[in-house]
C-alpha cells in the first residue's frame, strides 16, 4: 500500500512539474519569437530606403538578387533559431518555397505604402534542454514520492504504536478460571492464584454456572429440590474428574447438604475475589437473609452469570 502511494505521488508530481515547465518554456519561446520579429522589423525599417524593391505603380521590377542577398545577411545577423525572414514584398528567398514551417506576414508601414514581410516560425516541441529538465524532474518526483511514502509509513507506525499502547493500557476482561486438572479456582488477572475446592462443591458450582447461563430466570430455592438438569450437569463434571484421575469414589448426592456445598463455594470465591468485591454479584451464590417467608423466597441462582464470564480448563 505504501509503495503504491510512492508510485502515485511520484507520477503526479512528475506530470504536474512537466506541465508547468513546458508551459513556461512555451511562453518564453513565444516571447523570444516576438522579440526576434520586432528586431527584424526595426532593422528592415532602417534599411528600407536603400533596398531596391519592386514598385508596381512606377512599373519598377526592382533588384530581387540584391534583396535575397540582403535577406541572407539579415538572417545571419538576426541569429535566431525560431525566426527566419523569408521575404520582403514579393521577393522571397528560395528556401521559403521548400520550408514546411508555418509562415506569417507582418505589414511594415512606409510613408506612402505598406510592405509585407514574411517570417517562418519554427516551433520546437521538444528541445535538448527538455530532456535535462525531465531527468531532473524525475529525480525530484522520486525523492518527493519517497518522502511522501516515509510520512505514510510514519503515520502507519504511529497508529500501530497507539493501538499497542491502548491494548497494553486496556486490562484483559476479568474471568473466573476453573482448572479441572488441579481442581482449583483462579482468575485471569492473577494467574498465580489457585484456590483448591473439593470434588462435590467444584462440580456443583460448574453445573450451577452452566445451568444459570442457559436459564438465568429460573428460581433456585433451597427449600425445593435441585432441578434434575442441574444435577445431570454436576454428574457430568464429576465423571470428568474420574477420567482425570482425581477420584474413584462413588459420585456424591448433589441434592444433600446443599447449604454446606454453597458455603464451601462461597469460601473459595472469597479468596479468588478478595480484590474484586464488586464481582461477587456475578459469581457469588447469593445468601439467604432473614428467616421465614423471606428465606423461602430466596434463590441461590447466578442471575448475572454468562458463558463469557468463566474459563474452564480440562473440560
Amino acid at each position: 500500500m505504501i509503495n503504491r502511494v510512492c508510485q502515485v505521488v511520484s507520477v503526479l508530481v512528475f506530470v504536474i512539474a512537466m506541465v508547468i515547465v513546458k508551459t513556461s518554456t512555451y511562453l518564453e519561446q513565444q516571447h523570444n519569437i516576438e522579440n526576434d520579429i520586432a528586431q527584424a522589423e526595426r532593422r528592415i525599417a532602417l534599411d528600407l530606403p536603400r533596398l531596391d524593391l519592386s514598385n508596381a505603380f512606377l512599373k519598377h521590377s526592382g533588384n530581387s538578387a540584391a534583396i535575397k542577398g540582403y535577406l541572407t545577411r539579415l538572417n545571419k545577423a538576426l541569429n535566431s533559431d525560431a525566426v527566419t525572414v523569408e521575404g520582403i514584398g514579393d521577393t522571397m528567398i528560395e528556401a521559403a518555397y521548400l520550408s514546411n514551417e508555418p509562415l506569417i506576414i507582418r505589414q511594415l508601414a512606409t510613408s506612402d505604402d505598406s510592405i509585407g514581410i514574411t517570417f517562418s516560425i519554427k516551433h520546437s516541441l521538444w528541445q535538448l534542454g527538455d530532456l535535462v529538465n525531465a531527468f531532473i524532474l524525475a529525480v525530484f518526483a522520486l525523492a518527493f514520492g519517497y518522502w511522501a511514502g516515509s510520512i505514510k509509513r510514519s503515520k502507519v507506525c504511529a497508529i500501530k504504536a497507539l493501538k499497542q499502547v491502548d491494548e497494553t493500557l486496556t486490562p484483559e476482561p476479568f474471568k473466573l478460571v476453573v482448572d479441572l486438572n488441579t481442581k482449583t479456582l483462579g482468575n485471569t488477572h492473577n494467574t498465580s492464584l489457585e484456590v483448591s475446592l473439593a470434588n462435590k462443591p467444584l462440580c456443583f458450582y460448574l453445573a450451577l454456572i452452566e445451568f444459570c447461563s442457559e436459564q438465568p430466570d429460573t428460581i433456585l430455592n433451597q427449600n425445593k429440590h435441585v432441578p434434575d438438569e442441574l444435577i445431570d450437569i454436576a454428574n457430568k463434571y464429576f465423571y470428568r474428574l474420574i477420567e482425570l484421575g482425581h477420584t474413584i469414589r462413588k459420585r456424591p448426592n448433589f441434592s444433600n447438604s446443599l447449604e454446606k456445598t454453597l458455603s464451601e463455594i462461597r469460601a473459595a470465591l472469597d479468596e479468588v475475589l478478595v480484590e474484586y468485591p464488586e464481582l461477587k454479584e456475578v459469581y457469588y451464590p447469593p445468601k439467604a437473609h432473614g428467616e421465614g417467608s423471606r428465606s423461602r423466597l430466596h434463590s441461590y441462582g447466578l442471575s448475572h452469570i454468562s458463558s463469557e464470564s468463566i474459563e474452564v480448563i480440562g473440560k
